[in-house]
Formats: structure tokens, C-alpha cells, sequence
């Protein structure tokens, strides 16, 4: 899918248990390949904790910052979006996402919930688990590549997410996926960088060596 002005086509979700906790965030952050988005998911947190790391994670992110599930705490550290999880009232948390200015994104994990994200004037969808993936286990099995495909066929720009790494990018730009949204595969330097070379070679982006 060609690339769309404002929808990131890299994005990193937080696991600060992944990075010496949350105040090895900021450090993760500043590791990242420039321009991946960060969505900052710490779901076990309170609001202020939240605000405290997103306001961090604002100074030092070299791409947009998505806040998952709150559009208050989205609002109070600056941040560019707000991404709601699948069982959120899509459309009635739209309006105040909308009314301040911010990207919206869904997480979907059926093709009748990307129609779902459409109706609600959603931006982006994350669709998955597309792999295996631990963090994904109760969303059930994997969607696979055949649903990806079918998922990413109309114009709302879709990221798979779910087991996604370097080794499987090409697969994915191949399905239609317009990006890429992982926690593990941008735990770490060497593999965020992997898998965001293997992405721009995919797409087109930088040619294969």
C-alpha cells in the first residue's frame, strides 16, 4: 500500500519489562531506528505514571508518539494519537480523539472489526496476531497471512502485529500490509534495526544488497 502522510508504517509498543523498567525507557526510545512511532502500552499503570513516562518518551522520541487507551493522558504529555484496544467504544471515544487534534488507531483482529475500524474513522488499524506471539496468545490463534491479505485490501492503511520480525517482514509487505507494529522485535537495537532494514528493503524503500 503506498505510504499515507502522518500513519506510521514502523511503530514500537513498550514493554518496560523488556528494558530495565520504566526508567529504561527512555534509553529504548532513544535506540530506535529514527522515525519508528512509539506506542507507549503500559496497560497495569496508572494515569500518572503513564503521563510521567509519556512526557519522557516526548523529549527524546524521534517519531510520533501513540498513547494506547487513554486520550486524557494522550492529551497531558503531548503526545500525536491515541490507539484503543478492541474492546473500547470505538465510536464514542472517536469524537474527543478527533476534537483534539489526534491520530486514531484500533487494534483489530477479524476482518468484520477492520469494517468496525472504517465506521469509526479510524486512521490506522493494527490487525493481528498475525504470528505466534506470547503477548498475543489470548487473542487466539493466528490470523495468518490469507486473513492479513484480506484485511489489507480496502484503504485503511493496516500494520501487522504479532510474531512480526525481520525474517517475516517480506512476507508481510507481500500480503499488503502498509507496516509493521511489534513489542519483541524492537526490544533490542540489533533486531529493531533488522527488522526495520528488512521492512525498507521490502517495500521498496532501500534495494536489497
Amino acid at each position: 500500500m503506498t505510504q499515507t502522510a502522518g500513519i506510521p508504517d514502523l511503530m514500537a509498543i513498550t514493554d518496560r519489562r523488556l528494558c530495565g523498567g520504566a526508567s529504561g525507557l527512555r534509553r529504548w526510545a532513544l535506540s530506535l531506528p529514527a522515525g519508528t512511532a512509539i506506542q507507549l502500552r503500559e496497560k497495569d499503570l496508572e494515569p500518572e505514571a503513564l503521563i510521567e513516562i509519556g512526557r519522557t518518551l516526548r523529549t527524546v522520541a524521534a517519531g510520533l508518539l501513540i498513547v494506547n487507551g487513554s486520550v486524557d493522558v494522550a492529551v497531558s504529555c503531548g503526545a500525536d494519537g491515541v490507539h484503543l484496544r478492541s474492546d473500547q467504544p470505538w465510536d464514542e471515544v472517536a469524537p474527543s480523539v478527533r476534537r483534539q487534534g489526534l491520530l486514531l488507531g484500533v487494534s483489530t483482529h477479524s476482518h468484520r472489526e477492520i469494517g468496525a475500524a472504517v465506521a469509526a474513522g479510524a486512521d490506522y488499524a493494527l490487525f493481528g496476531p498475525v504470528f505466534a506471539s506470547p503477548e498475543k496468545t489470548r487473542y487466539g490463534a493466528p490470523q495468518g497471512l490469507e486473513r492479513l491479505e484480506r484485511a489489507a485490501r480496502g484503504d485503511l492503511p493496516v500494520l501487522a502485529v504479532g510474531g512480526v520480525d525481520a525474517c517475516n517482514a517480506a512476507l508481510l509487505a507481500r500480503a499488503g500490509a502498509y507496516g509493521v507494529a511489534a513489542i519483541r522485535a524492537f526490544a533490542q537495537p540489533d533486531t529493531a534495526t533488522a527488522l526495520t532494514s528488512a521492512w525498507a528493503i521490502a517495500t521498496g524503500t532501500i534495494p536489497a544488497s
